[in-house]
């Protein structure tokens, strides 16, 4: 889900309809936001050569631009409130965007915010604030995802094997760790009886 698209969001695991605020687009033409995060090269530049040499590519942190808007009037305690929620945050806080359903969010970001926060108003109490996000890195993070638990019981198990040409049955051991149980005396040719052909043995 884009971030332009979305009317709630969600910043240091506080709704904003906790505070009556809301996720809003001020521009009427088609929205903008980050596509991805800046790069800069690194090359260096020598005397009497005019094609520099590459060293390589940094990436650099997302910067998110909103704009938050109050569904009601605000007064000095709720200001207050707001600006310690989403300007005094000591580290990097999770942030996502969402349109209020139960369901995971798709991407979320770490982030702080920097540059100068602006609250425009039309003198009535009435507005919106204009923040930036800056992220702890170039890329959004995926939620976390836990799998189904299964319960194993470490106990030895034994397989019927089938040998339907002779219309007999054999039994394979297994122990604890799935390996298999091997006769610890084995049979040595000098032990069975002088008559006994190859044939007779069964393997």
């Amino acid at each position: 889900m884009s971030i332009r698209s979305s009317l709630y969001f969600n910043y240091a695991g506080i709704p904003s309809v906790d505070f009556g605020i809301f996720n809003v687009n001020l521009s009427a033409d088609m929205q903008e936001e980050p596509f991805a995060s800046g790069r800069s090269l690194h090359e260096t530049k020598i005397r009497g050569r005019d094609r520099p040499y590459f060293q390589g590519v940094e990436k650099e942190p997302l910067k998110i631009g909103v704009s938050f808007a109050f569904e009601d009037t605000w007064d000095r305690r709720k200001i207050r409130e707001v600006s310690r929620w989403l300007t005094e945050q000591p580290y990097y806080q999770p942030l996502y965007f969402t349109d209020g359903d139960d369901r995971q969010p798709e991407r979320i970001y770490y982030a702080l915010v920097v540059d100068e926060p602006s609250l425009v108003h039309n003198g009535l109490r009435q507005g919106y604030v204009r923040l930036t996000f800056r992220c702890d890195g170039p890329y959004a993070y995926s939620p976390q995802s836990y799998s189904r638990r299964y319960d194993w019981q470490e106990t030895a198990i034994e397989i019927e094997e089938s040998d339907f040409s002779k219309g007999e049955r054999k039994s394979v051991t297994l122990d604890t760790h799935g390996r298999l149980v091997l006769d610890s005396i084995a049979p040595k040719w000098i032990d069975l009886p002088q008559e006994t052909k190859w044939s007779d043995i069964d393997l």
